[in-house]
């Protein structure tokens, strides 16, 4: 199910829309490669030579990994809140998530349509806190009508809250987990390149590991000499940076 929503702000002046599970490079170091390796080189007399694609396949090679603190980055994610808990557990990150003490989602995270219709799949039988292939459109359609009722009752329960005074850190409690939320995940380049290795492998949930991979797509082009190196070592942690042709 591909879920779309508008950014607050930007309705009246040019409209961006944004794929769920998806996230999108804030910044990033200028020169991040270059600047890893003159920083690297701390310790020799010509810091700032040309050439450092060596030095950094060296690196990713032999685990020197703290050069890699050197650079860093920071992505804005869109997810829902079922979601999110999973990202804020890499403590390495620092990050910002939309306040629902804040502010009504709906009202941040404009034009979302039909949040309920979230991805339907099978119980993994091996893993217990995984799932397998998608299930029957008849049996999807089947809890999305229902799910589309209980929906429309949550949303009026908190509606009338609201008007009636409530506060909004009470009345966010009776909203589901699908509700769509906003999180700034930033980091240095050695905490993305492992979070990518690990949360881009195939027991990772779905809808975290389309993140990853999107993340990591993004590095690969930010990062071409560090992405080319990752790829030639046999490291069981960077296994999610075989991400392919994953949506």
């Amino acid at each position: 199910m591909v879920n779309l929503f508008v950014w607050p702000g930007c309705v009246s002046e040019w409209v961006r829309l944004v794929k769920l599970h998806s996230a999108e490079l804030n910044w990033i170091t200028p020169k991040s490669e270059r600047t890893i390796a003159r920083h690297a080189r701390v310790s020799t007399k010509e810091p700032e030579r040309e050439e450092f694609t060596r030095l950094l396949s060296f690196c990713v090679r032999h685990g020197h990994w703290s050069v890699f603190e050197q650079a860093s980055a920071s992505f804005e994610i869109a997810t829902t809140r079922a979601i999110s808990p999973q990202l804020l557990r890499h403590r390495s990150f620092t990050f910002q998530e939309l306040s629902q003490r804040y502010s009504d989602p709906s009202e941040i995270l404009r034009d979302v349509k039909d949040e309920f219709k979230f991805d339907l799949r099978l119980q993994a039988e091996a893993n217990r806190q995984s799932s397998a292939e998608e299930i029957s459109i008849e049996l999807r359609n089947y809890f999305w009508e229902k799910l589309k009722f209980i929906d429309q009752d949550i949303k009026s329960v908190y509606r009338e809250m609201l008007e009636l005074g409530i506060a909004k850190e009470c009345a966010r409690n009776v909203l589901p987990e699908y509700t769509t939320t906003r999180v700034h995940m930033s980091g240095t380049i050695r905490s993305f390149i492992h979070y990518v290795g690990l949360r881009g492998k195939e027991n990772t949930q779905l809808e975290h590991r389309n993140i990853a991979h999107n993340i990591g797509r993004i590095l690969k082009k930010e990062l071409p000499i560090i992405y080319k190196a990752i790829k030639t070592v046999n490291d069981p942690s960077l296994v999610g940076w075989d991400f392919g042709n994953s949506t």
